[in-house]
């Protein structure tokens, strides 16, 4: 098993990855719009953002918090919702990918989760802490 190395490689991941959120029951409700819109230019910005965070490549300059504040508005976001998220992003990783740029993916999503959560629902959740990486 190789690591994570470039963008093909993080999109390789993040198809494996939302393939099994928009079927996990828990997280298909917040991931409606975006079956319905189809996973193409989402994609796009997904890479790019994984990319920043893994290489530093500087192509992402949104912003995931307004776009997660949306989506918490439609439809509430609970620790149990960024904990399944974790764990089916851990999982892909895993199964593809090992090294330091994959253990960075880990902890990167974790950090990711557990700060989204914080901002969005006022409050940390010890749920997320269990699921740390490194």
């Amino acid at each position: 098993m190789t690591d994570l190395s470039s963008r093909a490689d993080v999109e390789k991941l993040l198809r494996r990855f939302y393939r099994r959120a928009f079927a996990d029951d828990l997280l298909a409700e917040p991931f409606t719009e975006l079956r319905a819109e189809g996973l193409e230019s989402h994609l796009a910005v997904m890479c790019d953002f994984w990319e920043t965070v893994l290489f530093r490549a500087g192509l992402y300059h949104g912003s995931a918090l307004v776009v997660h504040r949306r989506l918490h508005q439609r439809h509430p976001l609970s620790a149990n919702h960024f904990v399944r998220w974790l764990q089916l992003w851990n999982a892909a990783v895993d199964e593809m990918y090992q090294g330091p740029v994959a253990q960075r993916a880990k902890i990167q999503a974790a950090r990711i989760a557990k700060a989204m959560h914080r901002r969005l629902r006022e409050v940390d959740a010890s749920e997320l802490d269990a699921l740390m990486v490194g």
